[in-house]
């Protein structure tokens, strides 16, 4: 199997993801640890998702969702 590679614009766009998420929740009071047990995650997954690597598509929804974070809001300086 072949590595698949992404341009550098995605890593910067996951980057730029990765801290509006760590910036809630900071501001929400949870620590990685605290947050991934309230959602039944590994810390590990909530670590990926604020370093820019890949997490399921649900795991970010509800991520998001208990971070009460607008998804507009993520994309918004996606051109």
């Amino acid at each position: 199997m072949i590595k698949k590679t992404y341009p550098e614009e995605y890593h910067k766009k996951l980057g730029s993801i990765a801290g509006i998420i760590r910036e809630y929740r900071i501001n929400s009071g949870y620590s990685q640890l605290e947050l991934a047990e309230y959602l039944n995650l590994h810390r590990n997954t909530l670590s990926r998702a604020e370093n820019g690597k890949n997490i399921t598509l649900l795991s970010f929804l509800e991520l998001a969702e208990t971070l009460e974070i607008d998804l507009v809001d993520l994309f918004v300086d996606f051109e």
